[in-house]
């Protein structure tokens, strides 16, 4: 019987921001303990090689997919940060909420008249270090940026939990005025909870001349972070 294929356009690639929620959706497995494999040599649940993160040999299935190791694509998983992180790259999206809205009410720090007849880009730069908020009337302090990731208020530094509770506070309908996709790109998932690990397939391990398994680089230092979460809870 002759096999029937079928040609897709891709028109356009759309890059995002996870959520939390959307990150526990796509894990397959949450990781739990720095320890790859039992003393049978047999990966750990929990551990970075878990069997649900895809298949690593030859006769062992994939606990999520059923898989062998060259059918199965491997599966996500992640980890649960001990503490909220700044995603580095993400750093100007931060400043630009925290000096343009208010800490209080969570809206524009410009008011809807001068609102008016200017762009999303125009609206953002009148707004940024207000005084005052137009709206609520709260005094604002100015937040600066002391490079690469520490926000200051004054001599104050804000911790990444601050941070996070005054992106909260913004309502989609106020990020839309400055330009910015609510259902994308959410100001508050830029400072993770939630690490997405990336399958056994991304960063396979190898086996030496002598019989040891080497691993990965990004699974060791995968591993340096469950060690530094488990240390603070």
């Amino acid at each position: 019987m002759r096999e029937k294929y079928f040609r897709k356009q891709v028109r356009a690639l759309r890059f995002s921001l996870l959520s939390p929620e959307k990150v526990k959706k796509l894990s397959a497995a949450k990781i739990v303990t720095p320890e790859l494999y039992d003393i049978d040599g047999f990966p750990v649940d929990g551990g970075l090689m878990d069997l649900r993160l895809g298949a690593i040999d030859p006769g062992v299935s994939c606990r999520t997919c059923g898989k062998r190791v060259k059918e199965c694509p491997g599966h996500p998983g992640c980890i649960d940060l001990a503490r909220p992180v700044f995603h580095i790259k993400y750093i100007p999206l931060i400043e630009l909420c925290l000096r343009t809205f208010c800490p209080s009410c969570g809206k524009l720090t410009l008011s809807e008249e001068k609102q008016k007849d200017h762009t999303p880009s125009e609206r953002s730069k009148k707004a940024r270090d207000a005084k005052r908020c137009p709206h609520c009337n709260e005094m604002i302090e100015r937040v600066k940026l002391d490079k690469p990731s520490t926000f200051m208020i004054g001599k104050k530094r804000l911790n990444s939990i601050e941070v996070r509770q005054r992106l909260v506070l913004i309502k989609d309908e106020e990020l839309k005025r400055i330009g910015i996709n609510a259902k994308t790109c959410r100001p508050e998932w830029s400072v993770l909870s939630l690490l997405l690990v990336p399958s056994v397939t991304v960063r396979p391990s190898i086996t030496l001349d002598s019989g040891e398994r080497s691993e990965d680089d990004m699974t060791h230092k995968l591993s340096d972070i469950t060690i530094s979460c488990n240390h603070i809870f």
